[in-house]
């Protein structure tokens, strides 16, 4: 016998909240000199976070107020993420407080934001408009700007290691398998898949696969060959869905993900589906991101990968959608177009 210790790591969605007030004193002072001033005047509140002393969530709002010849007088209120990841996303809530404690000109959405990039979260105003509004909403000339942040992250936890006994033998069963798959010792049948024939065995395909059970069961039925044919798939993708059968695993995953995903799903195997999804999330690109949303969503991935996949667009949307995959979903896909498009429009 020997020791065996099993970490487990745990990925959970967290939450982080904060809500924040932020009070500029002299409002109508600011906003007078800002209509008489040919320049923008720009203020910036303190920076603050969702967690105390932490760096990597930190954040600050900026008011603008301009008014400059030829293009107008304006007001807005931008938000900003100063953290340490390249994107969070986040929900937002921005409104004004008045006189009895309420919210005032509410703006709420959600948004992938880019480290260091504002976004206008109160879309440019008249500074007039603002004044007239302002009169209800600025008491005692003390102006409240009042956001609720919720920040979305996804947190991996590892388990204290747990040490277990297991027979050394357990090993050996282990190491069998892959020996078995590449030998081919003791193969009973013969795969032909093209002009290729791959001997494998079939006990232990009829017990690890529900298809390839009822694949050998009709063929059992229907003839004593030991010649089975396996329709419409490549042999190289052939070898690689055996070799998962076999061993749990597949080698240079990556080169064949793309085609191996629809195999796997053909072949009803969760665990292989969700190998490839890993995969594709890993090797996307502003390249294949739309082709590979095709592909995840037409096989129902699992809601995780087809987020990241969506995200990935959201933020090179600049890029992507000028290429001929994404125009082409606006006949091909209609509905997975505005998902994308609901995505890339919340990210701004």
């Amino acid at each position: 016998m020997e020791d065996l210790q099993v970490v487990q790591t745990y990925s959970m969605p967290e939450e982080r909240k904060i809500i924040y007030e932020w009070k500029v004193d002299h409002f109508f002072s600011i906003m007078r000199f800002a209509l008489s001033n040919k320049e923008e005047s720009t203020i910036q509140s303190p920076v603050f976070s969702t967690i105390n002393n932490s760096v990597d969530s930190s954040w600050y709002l900026t008011m603008k107020l301009s008014h400059v010849p030829h293009q107008g007088e304006y007001f807005a209120m931008a938000l900003t993420y100063c953290g340490g990841h390249q994107t969070l996303r986040a929900r937002y809530s921005i409104s004004f407080i008045d006189d009895d404690g309420n919210k005032q000109l509410e703006q709420i959405g959600t948004k992938i934001f880019k480290n260091s990039v504002g976004h206008i979260i109160r879309q440019p105003r008249s500074v007039s408009e603002m004044l007239k509004e302002a009169r209800k909403i600025v008491p005692d000339e003390t102006f409240t700007v009042h956001l609720e942040l919720t920040e979305f992250i996804v947190r991996s936890y590892a388990s204290p290691p747990i040490t277990k006994l297991r027979f050394k033998r357990s090993k050996q069963i282990v190491d069998d398998l892959p020996a078995i798959f590449h030998s081919k010792e003791g193969s009973d049948i013969v795969l032909v898949v093209g002009d290729k024939r791959i001997p494998a065995h079939k006990t232990l395909l009829m017990n690890r696969n529900t298809v390839f059970r009822s694949i050998l069961t009709h063929h059992s039925r229907n003839t004593r060959s030991s010649v089975v044919n396996i329709p419409d798939m490549d042999p190289d993708i052939l070898e690689k869905l055996l070799e998962f059968i076999y061993t749990n695993n597949v080698t240079n995953l990556d080169e064949v993900a793309e085609r191996l995903y629809e195999v796997a799903d053909k072949y009803q195997i969760p665990a292989l589906k969700k190998l490839c999804e890993e995969s594709l999330c890993k090797t996307i690109s502003v390249g294949n991101a739309v082709q590979y949303l095709v592909l995840l969503n037409r096989y129902n991935a699992d809601g995780v990968f087809l987020n990241y996949i969506a995200d990935f667009i959201a933020i090179n949307s600049k890029i992507i959608t000028q290429t001929e995959e994404y125009k082409a979903l606006l006949n091909t896909n209609p509905s997975l177009l505005l998902a994308v498009l609901t995505k890339i429009y919340s990210s701004k």
